[in-house]
């Protein structure tokens, strides 16, 4: 993996491929393993895979994250490849990153993706499922890391890869980017972007209901993929890969 230095410390990532810059964004813990299936787009786009500071082959580089600091530590990233603009796909809570980052830093993005994402926590299940996250990181780490890597993949060896990766990470960093997460909300700026947005959902996720909440806001694109709950980079990642091709062809203008 290449790296650069921020903050004292480094951040890790992968690059491959050229085209239209695209980087994909993690939730917590899970590190760009997670994209591992996602690393084909590379015969179109140049793919670029970081490991959040705190996670992966990234050390600590900030003990107090916020949403706003990981969207900073991207900006950091396409600075360090002299990227001007980039199109920026989050996964799950890696969709506020993205998100932020869009808002923050309007005339670098060039394209915003977001899976299984969402504007800010809304029911009270949602908000059950990050506490329930932030007790089982805090106390049962070794419960929680193989559950996440058996609900992303069938694969034993690739589940075996998702574990090691997320094992790398600082628990302390999981527990807070969880609870940032938790209270963080974009939903009042939503109608300020300006990249073109695409939401992708399972058709079994119950966070596809945020559909609505964005249409309220923003004209944007919506795939709903199915068969498939939460896990769409993995479990169906012919079909979102598809997906992706078509928008940023369509759509990411650098």
């Amino acid at each position: 993996m290449a790296s650069f230095e921020y903050r004292g410390g480094r951040i890790f990532y992968e690059e491959m491929g050229s085209g239209i810059p695209l980087v994909f964004i993690h939730p917590p813990g899970m590190g760009s393993a997670v994209f591992e299936c996602q690393k084909p787009l590379s015969g179109w786009f140049r793919v670029i895979l970081p490991d959040l500071s705190g996670h992966g082959r990234s050390p600590v580089c900030q003990t107090n994250i916020s949403i706003g600091g990981y969207a900073n530590e991207i900006a950091a990233l396409l600075d360090s490849l002299k990227i001007e603009r980039a199109a920026v796909l989050g996964y799950s809570a890696g969709g506020l990153i993205a998100q932020e980052f869009a808002l923050t830093y309007p005339e670098r993005a060039a394209a915003l993706i977001l899976a299984s994402g969402y504007p800010e926590v809304q029911s009270a299940a949602f908000k059950y499922e990050h506490l329930a996250g932030m007790y089982m990181i805090k106390h049962h780490p070794d419960i929680l890391i193989p559950l996440l890597a058996a609900s992303h993949t069938r694969d034993h060896a690739y589940r075996a890869r998702l574990a090691e990766h997320m094992e790398l990470a600082d628990k302390q960093i999981w527990f807070q980017f969880y609870g940032q997460s938790l209270h963080y909300s974009c939903t009042d700026r939503l109608k300020e972007l300006k990249a073109p947005l695409l939401l992708m959902y399972g058709s079994r996720d119950f966070a596809n209901q945020h559909i609505r909440s964005y249409k309220k806001h923003i004209d944007c694109q919506s795939a709903v993929i199915k068969k498939v709950a939460h896990q769409l980079p993995t479990k169906k990642w012919h079909a979102f890969n598809q997906v992706i091709l078509g928008f940023l062809f369509s759509e990411a203008k650098i």
